[in-house]
């Protein structure tokens, strides 16, 4: 005879420390309703460098070895004052660096109110409305891009690593015989495919996971205004398939992370119809400016790619996390990503089921952090944020040009690119000026030469925050 062993009912203690009472809730609601007032009240002044020390951040983290509890007042504060101290602030309107933008307000309470919830999106069944508003969003910017959107298709992604990840597994499946069933095992020829040297070399780590390997990976030289080079495309497909190699897959980037450079997507569009590749465009920051009447022009002949990247988390001030894969014909991510489980709730169509159209099974739902700002601003008040960080741009190149620094880049886009032109160490200067700690901008290689880069990425700057950044500039070059 089986027995039932008694099991205290001790679920309302947990319920209580893993969702607080009302009072406790009110308490900290107040506290981050104190944390967002003072960051948006401070945003102009809060520093750009990290002021805690190694040490320091390791001395805050080191109170907690998990084996004893924290009052949330003292936890919360602890992980307010890392974020505040502890890092580099990429919001700041003072922050000229990398594509990280300025979250919009609509995206951190998308961002809340999708943790809140916490739909799981593998399937329609259990999501609809959610599975609804992305494939709505997908639709809407596949349609921009030129893409019929009765038949467009694509997947939210973890950002554009993912995204383009995705767009390598369509291509091999699409070009590369048997490649779903049987992967790379037995194939005669070796699959290669071509990417600009300007590219985003998270191509070399997708080459590793998809199985190519790095000798898979063409690095094409771009030209003098970072582009890629359809003359040296061409000559490397005619060694390739020379050397009896598969080249099946070609990929042109639109805004390219060193110089902002846009390849020639109608050029290497052609090429890829003579050639049979299957052509992607990764437009994972560039991508933004479709919503743009003045300036989409700038990326005619992405409508004849067979995908796109579009990280919303780059340009359009979603919160990280919030990539894009977007298709031509959704017909490309079900073959490749379906299947068949019974476990899966079904529904009336599994078409609909994003977890046979995408490399992802259970997901977070990161449309949210797009839908709701591009509802409550619509495309006019996004495109209206494009136009002006572009002018803001503009200003930027022409104010440098006027103090004496040689831009040594070519692009519509707010990525200006500079040395100095008598020659002046670009090392010392980056070190000078980032040494006051209220500003931040990088040093890359822009024609095999070191430049000082700079972006602008928050619709926050202003351009008093551009003469700042010149000042900056200006006087760290002047103390050597």
């Amino acid at each position: 005879m089986s027995t039932i062993p008694d099991v205290m009912d001790n679920s309302s203690a947990i319920v209580a420390s893993l969702f607080p009472a009302a009072a406790e809730r009110e308490s900290i609601f107040a506290f981050l309703r104190q944390v967002v007032d003072g960051y948006a009240g401070e945003i102009g002044s809060i520093k750009i460098g990290p002021v805690m020390s190694k040490s320091d951040i390791a001395g805050v983290i080191g109170r907690y070895d998990f084996t004893g509890s924290h009052a949330p007042s003292e936890v919360l504060g602890d992980v307010v004052r890392l974020m505040e101290q502890g890092m580099v602030h990429v919001t700041s309107p003072r922050y000229f660096g990398l594509f990280n933008p300025t979250t919009s307000f609509w995206g951190t309470v998308a961002d809340f109110i999708t943790a809140l919830y916490n739909p799981q999106l593998a399937v329609w069944s259990h999501a609809p409305a959610c599975v609804d508003i992305e494939t709505k969003l997908v639709r809407y910017l596949a349609q921009l891009a030129g893409y019929d959107p009765a038949i467009a298709g694509g997947s939210f992604t973890t950002g554009g690593a993912e995204a383009n990840c995705t767009a390598m597994i369509c291509a091999l499946n699409q070009r590369v015989p048997g490649f779903a069933r049987g992967g790379l095992h037995g194939q005669v020829a070796r699959p290669v495919f071509y990417i600009s040297a300007e590219s985003h070399l998270a191509w070399m780590k997708i080459a590793l996971q998809s199985g190519l390997g790095h000798e898979s990976v063409r690095l094409v030289e771009v030209d003098e205004q970072g582009r890629m080079d359809v003359r040296q495309l061409r000559m490397a497909i005619a060694d390739d398939r020379d050397a009896g190699l598969l080249p099946f897959m070609l990929v042109a980037t639109a805004g390219t992370t060193n110089a902002g450079s846009i390849d020639p997507l109608q050029e290497l569009a052609a090429v890829s119809r003579e050639q049979g590749l299957y052509f992607h465009v990764d437009a994972a920051w560039a991508g933004a400016i479709l919503l743009s009447d003045r300036h989409s022009h700038l990326l005619a002949g992405i409508q004849f790619a067979d995908s796109i990247t579009l990280d919303a988390h780059k340009w359009l001030t979603a919160p990280m996390g919030t990539g894009m894969f977007i298709c031509a014909n959704r017909q490309l991510l079900s073959e490749p990503f379906a299947v068949t489980t019974n476990y899966m709730p079904a529904g009336d169509d599994v078409n609909l089921d994003p977890y046979v159209n995408s490399m992802q099974w259970s997901r977070r739902f990161n449309g949210l952090k797009l839908f709701i700002p591009l509802a409550i601003l619509g495309r006019g008040g996004f495109a209206e944020m494009i136009d002006y960080q572009i002018e803001l741009g503009s200003y930027l190149k022409q104010s440098l040009e006027r103090d004496g620094w040689e831009v040594v880049n070519a692009t519509d886009l707010p990525v200006i690119c500079i040395r100095d032109a008598a020659g002046a160490d670009l090392d010392a200067i980056m070190a000078k000026a980032l040494a006051s700690a209220d500003v931040w901008f990088s040093i890359t290689t822009c024609g095999k030469q070191k430049a000082l880069r700079t972006c602008i990425t928050s619709y926050r700057s202003t351009r008093q925050d551009v003469d700042h950044l010149l000042l900056q500039l200006n006087a760290a070059r002047a103390s050597l």
